[in-house]
């Protein structure tokens, strides 16, 4: 099988924002066979082509872990999918009721959804973002990504791939994930701050990264290993500790943390 890690953007260009690494399974960790850009992977630079390139990116008994919130919280969808535990429905819901809009009208009803329900604030959390430290899916920092992931990535293929814990897998197809690689840079003890600037101080923290990662077992060729230092973004690096989150989830045969998952909210791999 082999694995794959995506950092995600929802800009309207993301052929340079949006990196894959792409891994093999070594029995001990992961040998790195490719680490590069969309507009590299897919020759495409705009957010439909990029979007539609990775949907159909990972072949039938593959996996890949994306870097966007797969689920808003409770409290924000409409009340017959807030009493019911159907991700997918909430995912259509998305891409049905927001065809037409963009990801600031969609942050801004979602922001009016919190306000009108009984929830204690307005940018609110899933239950899964909360234990490692995740933003709300839809704050300014997370609000195209989730828009985007939810409405363009997954919602034309929910019933192609199987996307666990939701839609657990059934032998056919891909799986997608949810992952956050900040949120396993903390739980491997690596650092997961200001490693995305430019600058010595920033480069070195990338440095420490890289090197905890292969004493997890990542097997970088030295040609990769130079993409991943001198992305002073930290794209390239992102998507591959998604990699590793990706090869942990999938080693772990998908298991949740009960207390953090929500069934209709999804779950983030870490």
């Amino acid at each position: 099988m082999r694995l794959h890690g995506v950092d995600f953007s929802g800009a309207s260009e993301p052929g340079e924002r949006v990196w894959l690494t792409t891994a093999e399974p070594t029995g001990g960790g992961l040998r790195v066979t490719g680490c590069r850009s969309a507009r590299e992977a897919f020759g495409a630079t705009a957010r439909a082509d990029v979007l539609a390139a990775l949907r159909s990116f990972p072949a039938e008994d593959e996996a890949m872990g994306v870097d966007a919130s797969f689920g808003l919280p409770r409290p924000v969808l409409p009340d017959r999918l807030a009493a019911s535990d159907d991700w997918r429905e909430a995912v259509r819901w998305v891409a049905e009721a927001y065809a037409d809009a963009d990801a600031l009208a969609a942050q801004a009803d979602w922001k009016a959804r919190a306000r009108a329900s009984d929830a204690d604030g307005v940018e609110l959390k899933r239950r899964t973002d909360g234990p490692i430290g995740a933003n709300s899916p839809y704050s300014f920092i997370t609000r195209y990504g989730t828009f985007h992931a939810m409405r363009d990535l997954l919602a034309p293929v929910l019933d192609s791939m199987s996307v666990p814990p939701m839609v657990p897998g059934d032998g056919r197809g891909p799986t997608l994930l949810e992952v956050y690689p900040a949120g396993t840079l903390r739980d491997l003890g690596l650092p997961d701050r200001t490693y995305k600037e430019p600058g010595s101080e920033a480069r070195e923290k990338r440095e420490r990264i890289l090197a905890g990662l292969r004493e997890w077992g990542v097997t970088l060729p030295e040609a990769f290993e130079d993409r991943v230092l001198d992305d002073a973004d930290g794209d390239a690096l992102d998507s591959l500790v998604a990699a590793v989150a990706t090869a942990r989830a999938v080693d772990s045969g998908f298991a949740v943390e009960e207390d953090r998952y929500d069934p209709v909210e999804g779950y983030i791999y870490v």
